[in-house]
């Protein structure tokens, strides 16, 4: 795990398409531009907000502990070494939320103990090959524990065309640059 500068993933936004737009005062959302978008899905419950897609999007409704379950099966299905997290508001929120739920994760102490020069960042967060478990072990966390829109991340995995938004208790937006990957994921929720 490492944090990038945000200047080091601008060509992979923008070879996405995917652009970032101003959320109050303390929110960058992203989003994938249509011309690069194939296919967009929306894992939400009565639980959470509505997600606002549009009639373009499919959703699929699911209770919570599915929606997370779908989520950690879709990172394992697409990390290949490496994926990209960027935080919805500033790192110091989603690493409050964690801080319980991450305290028996060993690479993620280590981390986060040297992380705090970055947490009033949005930096984008690298996980490696070695570091699946963390990255699973932090999205359960932050949706299971995550209590505010801030807390929320964008997941990229570099080499795939694909956003998700992960919000705590959801909804979870999938934004797919293809038909092929949009299929391959939905298997893991449209039973």
């Amino acid at each position: 795990m490492d944090f990038l500068t945000e200047q080091e993933i601008n060509d992979l936004l923008l070879d996405l398409g995917i652009s970032q737009q101003p959320e109050g005062d303390n929110c960058i959302l992203l989003k994938m531009d249509d011309e690069h978008t194939a296919v967009k899905h929306c894992l939400d419950n009565a639980d959470c907000l509505p997600c606002g897609s549009d009639e373009e999007t499919h959703c699929f409704d699911m209770p919570t502990e599915a929606m997370v379950e779908s989520v950690v099966g879709a990172i394992h299905k697409i990390h290949e070494g490496r994926t990209l997290l960027l935080p919805v508001g500033k790192w110091r929120s989603a690493f409050d939320a964690v801080a319980f739920s991450m305290s028996e994760d060993e690479p993620w102490q280590e981390f986060d103990a040297s992380a705090t020069i970055k947490l009033n960042t949005r930096d984008p967060l690298l996980f490696e090959s070695g570091d699946e478990h963390t990255l699973v072990g932090l999205v359960k966390a932050l949706m299971n524990d995550g209590e505010t829109i801030e807390q929320g991340v964008f997941l990229i995995p570099v080499g795939a065309p694909l956003l998700i938004h992960i919000q705590p208790g959801g909804p979870v937006k999938f934004w797919f640059g293809n038909d092929v990957l949009a299929d391959e994921i939905r298997e893991l929720y449209a039973n």
